[in-house]
């Protein structure tokens, strides 16, 4: 299936935690990266295998596939992409919260326009982050989500 279908991708093998440094034996993060552009998939993906090596990553290129991923692998984290080809990512966002609660939502956009930032939050979203600042905002942002419980929903 080429990389731009809706099967999720999953990568990633858990060795150490990316805040101690050191193995544990909880279970690993599972993050999914929804977003159409599979060059920027591929690019979180291995951008960030290097900072949480411990946590293992899936990719899906559309909402179809973001909602299958979520029901069969139950992520802790998901990097969501406001324009997908079948869906509105803050729109899926909602139905991601329905499904899983507890888990976070990063929502991405190259808009940054408060009315998105606030439609995001709204729907669930954890936080919002525009793409031109993935590079330096998202790893913290990203620490910042794993590491917190449940219910501590105060997400930059």
């Amino acid at each position: 299936m080429p990389d731009d279908q809706a099967a999720a991708v999953i990568h990633g093998a858990p060795e150490r935690n990316p805040v101690t440094g050191t193995s544990d034996s909880r279970e690993p993060t599972t993050v999914l990266i929804v977003d159409d552009q599979a060059l920027l998939r591929n690019s979180l993906r291995s951008f960030l295998q290097h900072a949480f090596p411990d946590c293992i990553f899936l990719e899906a290129a559309d909402g179809a596939s973001a909602i299958e991923a979520c029901g069969t692998h139950r992520p802790k984290l998901i990097l969501m992409d406001v324009c997908l080809p079948d869906a509105n990512g803050i729109e899926l966002t909602t139905r991601v919260k329905t499904l899983l609660p507890d888990a976070r939502v990063i929502v991405m956009s190259y808009k940054s326009g408060k009315a998105y930032v606030k439609r995001a939050l709204a729907a669930g979203g954890w936080a919002y982050i525009c793409k031109d600042r993935l590079v330096t905002g998202l790893i913290p942002m990203i620490t910042e989500a794993i590491c917190r419980e449940p219910g501590d929903e105060a997400g930059g």
